[in-house]
């Protein structure tokens, strides 16, 4: 899937740029409340992009907590990277958000939600 923008302005249709996705994908992670985590993998399958695409743009977050990267994790529950002070202030932070691990730097299951059912109840 392509995104496109609409540029009113100047009244013309154009393929999304990385700043766009970025701007989608960042609107999409601040809709995931305190206590839950969703996945790389779930949004770039909601945008129809690589899920590395997706961390290397959580990893250029210029503003860490109030766009909250760092609930965004692996598919698997793993925390994988975070760029602000590493994997244990990503962990502590979502501990003071009330995420439930199981095992380690592993998330509860029962705290990942889907973004598409979060979009289409």
């Amino acid at each position: 899937m392509v995104l496109y923008v609409l540029e009113l302005e100047e009244n013309k249709v154009r393929k999304a740029r990385l700043e766009d996705y970025m701007e989608v994908i960042y609107a999409l992670i601040s809709l995931v409340e305190p206590g839950k985590v969703t996945t790389y993998g779930s949004i770039a399958k909601l945008l129809g992009i690589s899920p590395r695409l997706v961390g290397k743009i959580m990893a250029a977050n210029k503003s860490p907590i109030v766009i909250p990267c760092h609930r965004v994790v692996k598919s698997n529950g793993d925390l994988g990277g975070y760029s602000r002070g590493g994997v244990k202030i990503k962990k502590r932070l979502l501990e003071l958000e009330g995420v439930v691990f199981s095992r380690g730097e592993v998330v509860d299951k029962k705290c990942i939600i889907d973004l598409k059912e979060l979009l289409d109840p």
